[in-house]
């Protein structure tokens, strides 16, 4: 592998760790990737598998649903084809929500099975319905059940963090979490609740269960 193509694959790859990417081993095995060691070039700790002996599944951009394009339209603010401008479009200001959708769906939109350095994903691979079952951190499917469950995976640190800092300086590391695991980007009984409070993107629903735990620890106090 290229030194070039190194270091793309391991932007994309960093770009997905939180939502979970998983990899093709060279040994066979398919391995989720939850952590990556950007100075030695290693995805993850214990298996010590460097970036050049792995690849990652991702999904064709061709393969989107029709569906998941209504998702990513109103999420993102993806403009529809306009016969003045010749074709569809993103402002600047949306691009970021953009990528994140993109990330979060397990997209290949910097063309990397192409080039072969990813393998495509199988249909289902990423079906978060299929793997909800064994999770141990169950989706609540209400913001009083968000509450209750940030209280009992937070540790004390990050609980007294938030007292101190507020609820926007999780918004990248806490509310991302959130956003892509209780399904807030998708479709969940939680962000159908939030919906019916007024609350239309994923960054605001976050934002306000935090808030509200924020509200819950000090009534605590």
């Amino acid at each position: 592998m290229a030194q070039e193509e190194k270091q793309l694959l391991l932007k994309d790859l960093c770009a997905r760790l939180l939502y979970g990417v998983i990899y093709h081993r060279n040994d066979g095995a398919n391995i989720e990737l939850r952590e990556i060691d950007i100075k030695n070039g290693t995805l993850n700790y214990t298996d010590n598998i460097v970036v050049r002996e792995c690849k990652p599944y991702l999904r064709p951009m061709s393969s989107m649903t029709e569906e998941e394009k209504k998702e990513r339209d109103f999420y993102c603010g993806y403009k529809p084809y306009d016969k003045n401008i010749g074709e569809s479009y993103l402002t600047e200001y949306d691009m970021p929500d953009y990528l994140d959708w993109l990330n979060a769906h397990h997209f290949d939109y910097r063309g990397l099975i192409p080039m072969g350095l990813a393998l495509e994903a199988t249909p289902g691979m990423y079906n978060k319905e299929e793997s909800e079952e064994g999770s141990e951190i169950p989706i609540p499917k209400t913001v009083d059940e968000a509450i209750s469950t940030l209280e009992k995976i937070l540790s004390k640190e990050d609980r007294d963090y938030l007292l101190e800092n507020g609820a926007i300086s999780m918004h990248d590391s806490l509310g991302r979490w959130i956003r892509n695991e209780w399904g807030l980007w998708t479709d969940s009984d939680l962000k159908n609740e939030l919906w019916k409070k007024g609350f239309e993107h994923p960054d605001d629903m976050s934002n306000y269960i935090i808030e509200e735990f924020i509200k819950y620890l000090n009534n605590k106090v």
